[in-house]
């Protein structure tokens, strides 16, 4: 597993130097020079209100954890997850509720996969956007019609698990094998179907992560305005889901590679020239994916000293 995981990442790293090498990377530096960093510093701000929306948008589901507490577990558990294919260690978040305040896994597993539906119910929204841009004959179209399928399925089986104990109790028998689940109790699932979340609660966590995305448009806005160019948010929006789609459905860790392409292809169809929709894209992935590891890898050394996380790596 550790051998296709440093695979999967090596493809990732591959793919990135592929990008860069492609734009002459003499060129991305002369254009990075140039750029207006007073945009990029506001992309950057608008990228940390995301992360606090982020932290809300659990909290809001949660409960009972304050604000100050969750953000350092939401921020560890986005670069934990980032670093999976298919950024599937979601649940690493309950196993460090549970260590830093106690909080049962099956009250808080609950509130993860809400919120996990809620960014991808979110992502399909923007997706559609986008994908009405491309063309039918188009690859990244095909591409991008089956990763929508494919989350289409994720959104299908985790209704059922939530309200089906048969079929929730089959899923939990086959990703019990997972490292990080296999110190499960065996009453696990029968405490998991004992939580209920308010539908108040389910509604606002939605609506927070609408604004969350749309608010990516924003953060790529700013990553191409500081290159001279600009384009509608609500577009950008839309790019940044598709890429983000497909470049989870890719499996590669966090998308990395897979996302910065669709992004580059997509912002060249809307008429931005390969180097700049590069630089942009970049750039864009610095505010956001390279900036929450940061953030995540400071959260680390902080709970840490606070409380023994590292048995869960």
């Amino acid at each position: 597993m550790k051998r296709f995981k440093i695979l999967m990442l090596g493809i990732s790293v591959l793919i990135l130097l592929a990008i860069v090498l492609y734009a002459n990377p003499i060129v991305l530096a002369g254009l990075i020079i140039k750029s207006n960093y007073s945009l990029i510093v506001i992309g950057f701000g608008v990228a940390f209100l995301t992360m606090l929306l982020g932290a809300l948008k659990w909290k809001v589901l949660l409960g009972g954890v304050s604000f100050l507490e969750l953000f350092p577990v939401q921020m560890l558990g986005y670069t934990i997850s980032n670093f999976t294919p298919g950024k599937a260690a979601e649940p690493a978040k309950a196993v460090l509720l549970k260590i830093s305040k106690g909080i049962p896994i099956s009250s808080s597993l609950t509130s993860i996969i809400w919120e996990r539906l809620s960014d991808i119910f979110s992502l399909l929204i923007f997706s559609l956007i986008a994908i009405s841009s491309l063309s039918v004959t188009s690859n990244f179209f095909f591409a991008g019609a089956a990763s929508m399928v494919i989350f289409g399925g994720i959104i299908a089986v985790s209704f059922l698990v939530l309200y089906s104990k048969r079929f929730g109790m089959k899923i939990f028998r086959l990703v019990k094998k997972l490292p990080l689940l296999k110190r499960l109790p065996e009453n696990f699932m029968d405490l998991f179907y004992k939580v209920r979340i308010k539908k108040v609660r389910i509604v606002k966590c939605f609506t927070i992560a609408l604004i969350t995305w749309f608010l990516e448009g924003f953060i790529l806005y700013f990553a191409l305005s500081a290159f001279g160019v600009s384009l509608n948010p609500l577009v950008l929006a839309g790019i940044v889901a598709l890429s983000v789609v497909i470049g989870i459905a890719s499996s590669l860790p966090g998308g990395l590679g897979t996302t910065e392409v669709v992004m580059t292809f997509l912002l060249g169809l809307n008429g931005i020239e390969s180097s700049i929709a590069i630089a942009a894209t970049i750039m864009f992935r610095f505010m956001t994916i390279w900036f929450v590891n940061l953030l995540g890898g400071v959260s680390f050394l902080y709970l840490s000293k606070k409380f023994d996380i590292k048995n869960i790596f």
